[in-house]
């Protein structure tokens, strides 16, 4: 039996409100008050983070999850007795019935991007498929993909542009990506993990609790698949254990009893992708596919540009690695994976001002006093990790881009690059 997690949500619909606040940065808010001001309701966004708000003249307001319950907004809606709801079911309730094709959610700690993405190329071998993600928004036609839109969080408010841009296109799916939860329109809802949990607004809150509104807001028929370390009950689970109905080995696909090999591309490294296959397979396979289905849809597939994707760019071997999800772990994953043969860059740290959390820096010191030794040249990105670099005798770059034309410019055909950055692409 699912239980309802314990969040800032009551049982107040806009739809009745005669007045709603909208909290949020600018942008975000904005995105979900326009849409409400389309439908007849008085909406108002309101950046939270720098200011501080009069809400008083709101019956209605609408929160980020990850809102701390400190923030004066907060506390003032709180003192007020103000109805609240949360972006997520916001969104769905402003979207419900707004299409002509199925919706999948994709949530949990780790590997969003990669199994949505992989969904999207499965489920596009039937016809146009629009995924959102952190790459941004594309349209998927026969396993291949066109950037509409870059540069977009996975927030709840951005599922909007999402919808809109899968009418357009006349998809019919389309795969969200979504941070810290469901917005309750999913058809398929797949959770992929809670391993390596984290605390989320102002650590008043475990990210896997949020995530659990992809179950709590579900609508009635929906599906839902999970990663069996989920430990809920799901219509579909996957994963190596007893609990996982379906398994990727990198070599063929295990659903139920039955079996189909695999023909992936050759610069992939399989381990990588296992567990992100296995949650596109099991939505795939709940969603009406068959399991040779599945398996044609990722023939040849070579991996996603910063999950593992292995290339050569001038004649200097590269493994970029660098995501949003990126851990400190990754790192040392792409050391072992990257094999021997001239020198060896590595390029690794965060963005920081783009992703919500940062790198593990105690981690990532303790891996490079590890590894330090099989590093020729080591370029460490972002503000928090200056005061490292002399003792790892390490280049500094502020972002991505920067250190990695640090690194090119000191290799030579035949030598090694890997790149190891947090960031969204």
């Amino acid at each position: 039996m699912h239980r309802r997690p314990s969040l800032p949500e009551s049982d107040g619909s806009f739809e009745v409100a005669s007045s709603v606040a909208i909290l949020d940065t600018i942008h975000g808010a904005e995105l979900i008050a326009e849409r409400m001001r389309k439908r007849g309701i008085r909406a108002v966004a309101f950046e939270v983070y720098h200011n501080v708000q009069n809400l008083s003249g709101f019956d209605l307001v609408v929160a980020p999850v990850h809102l701390s319950p400190r923030n004066s907004a907060h506390e003032e809606t709180v003192r007020l007795g103000k109805r609240l709801i949360t972006h997520h079911r916001a969104v769905g309730e402003l979207l419900r019935g707004e299409r002509d094709f199925r919706a999948f959610e994709v949530t949990g700690t780790r590997g969003k991007t990669t199994t949505a993405l992989i969904l999207a190329r499965v489920l596009s071998a039937r016809g146009t498929v629009v995924s959102h993600t952190t790459r941004g928004i594309e349209v998927w036609k026969d396993g291949r993909s066109e950037v509409l839109v870059s540069g977009l969080s996975i927030a709840p408010a951005n599922v909007i542009r999402a919808f809109d841009a899968a009418g357009k296109a006349g998809a019919i799916d389309l795969v969200s990506e979504i941070s810290l939860g469901g917005t309750g329109l999913a058809d398929f809802g797949l959770l992929t993990s809670f391993a390596g949990d984290y605390k989320v607004a102002g650590g008043s809150l475990w990210a896997s609790t949020a995530k659990l509104q992809m179950v709590s807001l579900s609508k009635r028929g929906s599906k839902l698949i999970a990663g069996e370390d989920v430990k809920i009950s799901a219509d579909l689970t996957f994963g190596p254990g007893p609990r996982g109905q379906v398994w990727c080995d990198g070599r063929e696909i295990l659903a139920r009893g039955e079996r189909v090999s695999l023909y992936l591309g050759e610069g992939i490294d399989p381990n990588s992708y296992n567990a992100a296959i296995s949650g596109a397979a099991a939505a795939s396979l709940a969603a009406g596919l068959s399991l040779e289905e599945v398996a044609s849809g990722l023939e040849g597939f070579e991996g996603l540009g910063g999950r593992m994707k292995a290339g050569l760019m001038e004649g200097i071997s590269v493994l970029d690695n660098s995501n949003s999800g990126l851990r400190a772990s990754g790192v040392e994953a792409a050391l072992d994976l990257i094999g021997g043969g001239g020198k060896l860059a590595l390029v690794a740290g965060e963005e920081a001002e783009t992703v919500c959390e940062g790198m593990d820096l105690q981690d990532l010191t303790e891996i490079l006093e590890r590894r330090r030794r099989d590093i020729d040249i080591l370029v460490l990105v972002g503000e928090r990790l200056i005061p490292s670099a002399p003792g790892f005798s390490a280049l500094t770059a502020p972002d991505l881009d920067s250190g990695l034309a640090l690194a090119r410019a000191r290799l030579e055909k035949g030598d090694r690059l890997i790149s190891c950055v947090k960031c969204f692409r």
